[in-house]
């Protein structure tokens, strides 16, 4: 059982070095800073994305990690509780991959499906901030992932950064993944009479509600839509247009406890400001 504190590596692209103050701090709690630029890296990254996200960067950061095992976290990605359990998971450790679901599915008529001969399936799309890989076990997709997100010019076209591009090369060849069986949920406040996801927030407290699909993964129907509220403030719902049916908004903190105390706690900053 993993219940063991998890060693944690931090990547940067190497125009992007963390102040003496950040690294610091960062060495302190025990985090090794890691550039990926590094020309003795097996899979180095040189050059920026013309972009604001450098979606290009995760599969790179995976094979290069010193760790077998990794847990992969977006830079935003806050984990509600301790994560080792999941390398204990019977469906990780048959596979050596878990995935989790995203809101959105993929055209049928995506040209993605023919350029790497896989079927187009009903089925949700990949949430990539979060990913657990054996890489022993999942070197070759890894590999593929890597050479798609090297070639994001052609291939970013087809799917919405990097998020499918591990799921698709893990079916190109017919590599075995678990797919987490939960629907993602959102969270925000009401503003103006309806729900809004918020990107935006106030520090303390901005979370207020969570949200999420009544049928969970085996829904078909349900999706999210963007609105502009009548404060101009950027939001998202679900939308309940084709008989999907109702979602369930629940008290933030009794789904997530001490997540937003603790957020703010240990310097948690975020989220846009809109006039």
């Amino acid at each position: 059982m993993h219940h063991c504190k998890l060693n944690i590596e931090v990547w940067h692209l190497g125009d992007e070095n963390p102040s003496a103050v950040i690294r610091n701090e960062l060495e302190n709690l025990g985090v090794i800073l890691r550039n990926l630029s590094d020309s003795k890296l097996i899979r180095p990254i040189n050059q920026r994305r013309d972009a604001d996200k450098q979606f290009q960067i995760k599969a790179s950061v995976i094979i290069n990690s010193r760790f077998k095992e990794v847990l992969y976290l977006d830079s935003d990605n806050i984990p509600a509780n301790d994560p080792t359990f999941l390398f204990d998971m019977p469906v990780y450790k048959s596979t050596g991959a878990l995935f989790w679901p995203d809101f959105w599915k993929t055209h049928g008529e995506n040209k993605i499906f023919d350029i790497l001969d896989i079927a187009c399936e009903d089925e949700w799309e990949q949430e990539s901030g979060q990913i657990v890989i054996d890489k022993e076990k999942s070197w070759l997709p890894l590999q593929l992932v890597w050479y798609m997100q090297k070639n994001h010019d052609v291939y970013f076209q087809f799917l919405n950064g990097d998020k499918d591009t591990f799921k698709y090369a893990w079916k190109a060849l017919n590599a075995p993944y678990h797919m987490v069986e939960a629907f993602v949920g959102m969270a925000g406040t009401m503003t103006e009479n309806r729900f809004c996801d918020k990107n935006h927030f106030i520090p303390g407290h901005p979370w207020d509600l969570a949200k999420h699909s009544t049928l969970s993964y085996a829904n078909t129907w349900i999706k999210p839509e963007f609105y502009i509220s009548p404060k101009g403030q950027a939001c998202m719902d679900f939308t309940h247009l084709q008989g999907e049916p109702d979602a369930i908004t629940e008290d933030f903190d009794s789904v997530v406890p001490n997540l937003q105390t603790n957020y703010f706690k240990f310097g948690g900053i975020g989220g846009e400001t809109r006039y």
